[in-house]
C-alpha cells in the first residue's frame, strides 16, 4: 500500500464541518443521520491517523465520535420512553 500524504488542517476543518452539520440538525428529523455521518467521519480520520505523533488530534477524533454516539443513544432512549408512554 502506498503512503498517503494528508493535510491535518484540512482534516480538522472536515471534522469541524461535520460537527457543525450535526449541531445544525439537532432536534430535527435528520439528526440521527448526521450523527452517523459525524461518527463515521471521526472514526475514519482517527483510523487514518492511528499511530502517528498527533495524540491531541487522535483524542479530538475520539471525542467527536463518542459525543455523536452518546447523543444518538439519548435519542434512542427518548424514543423508548415515548413508545412506552404511547403503548
Amino acid at each position: 500500500m502506498k503512503a498517503v500524504t494528508v493535510d491535518v488542517s484540512l482534516l480538522r476543518e472536515l471534522l469541524a464541518t461535520a460537527y457543525r452539520n450535526a449541531s445544525i440538525h439537532q432536534d430535527d428529523q435528520h439528526e440521527r443521520f448526521v450523527l452517523g455521518q459525524l461518527d463515521a467521519t471521526a472514526n475514519f480520520v482517527y483510523a487514518l491517523f492511528a499511530g502517528i505523533d498527533e495524540p491531541e488530534f487522535e483524542m479530538y477524533c475520539q471525542q467527536l465520535a463518542v459525543e455523536a454516539m452518546d447523543r444518538y443513544q439519548e435519542l434512542i432512549a427518548q424514543d423508548t420512553v415515548s413508545d412506552r408512554a404511547d403503548g
